[in-house]
């Protein structure tokens, strides 16, 4: 048997820029990049959400405070929180596509020993 994985996972690539889920991520973030004060929005709290994540110690009360009220916010710009809405349906998408890709993994480990 001769399958081509790259094949089937470029194809899976091309298809899933297709999904609305997917144009529905692209349209929300292309109408925040229309809008300067948006765009600014966004950008200052992506930069804050990806120190939070890089960070090796507990923030700090004034760090949470600040990220509390950038984060309510970001959620009172309705662009931005349309962004937000699609990204969590596709991240959900990505997840159960993911589960089905590492399935063989997942049975291969939890298969009984004999």
């Amino acid at each position: 048997m001769n399958i081509n994985i790259y094949d089937t996972a470029n194809t899976l690539e091309r298809e899933l820029r297709q999904l609305p889920a997917y144009l529905n991520v692209k349209s929300a973030l292309e109408e925040i990049k229309k809008d300067s004060e948006s765009n600014q929005l966004f950008e200052e709290f992506r930069q804050v959400s990806q120190s939070l994540q890089t960070m090796t110690e507990q923030p700090s009360e004034d760090k949470i405070t600040e990220v509390q009220n950038l984060y309510a916010k970001v959620m009172e710009n309705p662009s931005i929180k349309k962004l937000m809405e699609n990204e969590q349906q596709l991240g959900l998408l990505m997840e159960e596509i993911n589960q089905i890709i590492t399935k063989p993994l997942q049975d291969l480990y939890q298969a009984p020993t004999e």
